[in-house]
């Protein structure tokens, strides 16, 4: 059994998004360069700016470590709207949605948005789509 709770959805009938958050956050909004409170919320809250129109399913985005000690933002709460995305903090961002493929009925129908090789390559063996955070944002950009 795994450590990780479920995210709590009612049905697998829509297409799950499933974000390594700081990954994308690094990758497609800070490029790297951005090294001095890339953790903090203000930071995240430049990724949750960019997914807010986000509307083709439901949309987790997954960081790594347990709440930020200034506490859980409106944007960051589960039920503060409910076509918000949902906002995990993890040990493992990486085993967190690892965990989420495995137990997917259907895992066809979960894109993974990581620019993660190695947690990539693990999800689409077990059937999941990769999307790269740069095509992921784009497509938020268009909503």
């Amino acid at each position: 059994m795994s450590p990780y709770p479920r995210a709590a959805l009612p049905i697998e009938s829509q297409e799950r998004w499933l974000v390594d958050g700081f990954n994308v956050l690094h990758t497609a909004i800070l490029y790297g360069r951005e090294r001095g409170g890339w953790w903090k919320e203000e930071a995240r809250n430049r990724l949750l700016d960019r997914v807010r129109g986000f509307r083709d399913g439901e949309l987790w985005i997954v960081f790594d470590g347990s709440r930020m000690p200034e506490g859980p933002s409106d944007r960051e709460r589960e039920d503060a709207q409910p076509d918000a995305p949902r906002i995990i903090f993890a040990p493992s961002a990486d085993d967190w949605l690892l965990s989420e493929v495995r137990r997917a009925a259907t895992p066809a129908g979960l894109h993974l948005v990581t620019a993660d090789r190695k947690l990539g390559d693990r999800a689409r063996h077990h059937g999941a789509r990769i999307v790269k955070p740069r095509a992921f944002l784009a497509r938020c950009d268009e909503c």
